[in-house]
């Protein structure tokens, strides 16, 4: 390692969802960003494919794709099931570029990076990002664990992981408010703990910006179908107003720097207007690829599911309410009639509105279905439990069937033919995991409409989904520090980061990173654009996954939920 390297820190700021228009449309009201802007290099980060926040952020952190770490999205199947828990940071099979940081001694501090539950050991700290059970005061949620508390007792109130609180259409004033309150509450937690502890390589990671994009574009965009002039009068700013709280976080951290360190801002994804929602099983369904056993009407809750579902609806609320309940539940859990309460209660709640994990489909007769957004799969023999579809050219074959027939939907409002653009896996992904992979990850009208897994109430198309903000592919980059060019424009991808993190600090790249090294960031004479890029032969071993249980679960479900993500 060059050691020369060691005096400068890095600091990683993470916008989740930040957009590199919006930030350019507003920068006037963003001073720090402004000022990194001006003093270092800016450009668009392109996310992965599709561009969702999981795997995102675990592509981000150790510049490898998706197929390289065996998370594809939320949604984490069971082996040797057609079940589905929820992914974490156990799941991630390759490791982060802190691992080899730590390997030089180097001291590294996390905090609040999407999907790092459950928190991993680390040399430095680590503080998890959502999703991740609810902090009644008693979630370790922190490596080391001690530092739960600390953190609990220094905001004298639970640390929260994401907001309590869910995306309605008429909660605009309630949830900015809610949105300003986390962002505070994670700012706080980040300068206290960076100037406390010693640190190298620190990443913090600030996720309102997201949630706020996914509710309130509707009443910043003039043109989005859900605009509306009155609502717009109280909600107009909101979004802005969520930008200008997170600049506030950003010139707090940059306060806490010295004049040889650098700092990267980086987003996952940036966000575009949702238009409309397309139900891809629903589609399924209605083409045939996709059957339900006993001719299950969808959108219609049967009479038992109502009756049980509002049975349990009690027991569901105290479940969430009272410890002494769920000690005493734990044991049922996992049987027959609480999964059978679990999907019914979700059912009614969702007026049929759900995921196929809670209906009872006939994998005997299904050749292809979406537990995902954006993602559609082959029932394959060999892969698939019950696989029905032969892989090699029958499964080619099928593809190549459904996507044209995808290329001819049409708004059925308009008429008029949605672009839709498809991808193959093996065009976008390669790695030991690539057969767990989506066949297909579908996005439709450049992101303007949602492909969305749930089976729909009979129809295809939402024009009015809860969320009018989507996430697109570009994201933002900024970095400032020494020897890094002033006013340049740099365009990058999200898993570049990791590598050239490690370069900066003299460190090798291990060989299956796929990023590459962003020289072009620093001046021409610059040691570290005159440093040979050294790479690193070392191998990795795969680790065991820890599925959430199963309250826990139900918990990312309805964070899930209630940020729009499961409709």
């Amino acid at each position: 390692m060059d050691n020369s390297s060691k005096n400068g820190r890095v600091l990683i700021i993470g916008l989740d969802g930040a957009s590199p228009d919006l930030v350019r449309k507003w920068q006037d009201t963003l001073p720090n960003l402004s000022r990194l802007m001006q003093e270092g290099s800016t450009g668009v980060l392109t996310s992965v494919v599709p561009p969702r926040s999981i795997p995102a952020w675990y592509c981000f952190a150790t510049g490898m794709n998706p197929a390289k770490l065996g998370v594809f999205g939320f949604s984490q199947r069971r082996p040797s099931t057609y079940d589905y828990t929820f992914a974490n940071f156990s799941f991630c099979q390759a490791p982060p570029f802190w691992h080899w940081l730590n390997q030089q001694e180097l001291n590294t501090g996390i905090i609040h990076l999407p999907g790092t539950y459950p928190p991993r050991p680390i040399q430095g700290f680590m503080v998890s990002g959502w999703p991740g059970p609810l902090n009644r005061g008693n979630l370790v949620f922190t490596y080391p664990a001690v530092l739960s508390r600390e953190i609990d007792s220094f905001l004298q109130r639970p640390f929260e992981l994401v907001s309590p609180k869910s995306i309605q259409l008429d909660n605009d004033t309630e949830m900015l408010a809610e949105r300003l309150r986390i962002l505070k509450m994670h700012g706080d937690t980040a300068c206290h703990l960076l100037q406390r502890e010693a640190w190298q390589v620190a990443v913090v990671v600030l996720s309102p910006l997201d949630r706020a994009s996914h509710q309130f574009w509707r009443h910043m965009d003039s043109d989005h179908p859900q605009h509306d002039p009155v609502l717009a009068k109280q909600h107009g700013t909101a979004l802005q107003q969520v930008y200008e709280a997170s600049d506030n976080q950003i010139g707090r951290l940059l306060n806490l720097l010295r004049e040889d360190d650098w700092v990267f801002i980086v987003s996952d994804h940036g966000f575009g207007p949702i238009y409309r929602t397309f139900y891809i099983n629903e589609w399924l369904r209605q083409e045939g690829y996709l059957v339900l056993k006993e001719g299950r009407q969808i959108g219609q809750a049967s009479s038992l599911h109502k009756w049980l579902g509002k049975l349990s609806a009690p027991l569901f609320w105290l479940n969430q309410r009272s410890a002494l309940f769920r000690k005493i539940a734990d044991p049922f859990k996992k049987r027959a009639l609480s999964n059978l309460a679990r999907d019914a209660y979700v059912q009614a709640m969702q007026e049929g509105l759900v995921r196929l994990n809670h209906l009872p489909v006939d994998w005997t007769r299904t050749r292809a279905y979406s537990p995902d957004e954006s993602s559609l799969y082959l029932n394959l023999v060999g892969r698939d439990p019950q696989g029905i579809v032969p892989q090699g050219e029958t499964a080619v074959k099928l593809l190549t069937e459904i996507e044209q027939k995808l290329r001819q939907i049409k708004d059925p409002i308009t008429g008029e033919p949605i672009s839709v653009q498809i991808h193959r896996k093996e065009a976008v992904y390669s790695g030991p995991f690539l057969a767990g992979a989506p066949e297909l990850i579908i996005n439709m009208d450049d992101f303007h409409t949602e492909v969305m897994a749930e089976l729909g109430k009979g129809y295809l198309f939402d024009h009015a989904p809860l969320r009018s903000g989507n996430h697109t592919p570009e994201g933002i980059l900024i970095a400032a520090g020494p020897d890094m060019a002033p006013g340049q424009n740099i365009d990058a991808n999200l898993i570049d980061i990791a590598p050239t993190v490690l370069h900066l600090l003299g460190l090798a790249i291990p060989e299956a990173m796929d990023g590459q090294v962003c020289l072009d960031l620093f001046t021409p004479d610059s040691a570290v654009r005159q440093r040979e890029i050294k790479y690193d032969s070392s191998q990795y071993q795969a680790r065991q996954s820890e599925e959430f249980t199963e309250e826990e679960a139900a918990q990312i479900e309805k964070q899930l939920r209630d940020l729009g993500y499961l409709n």
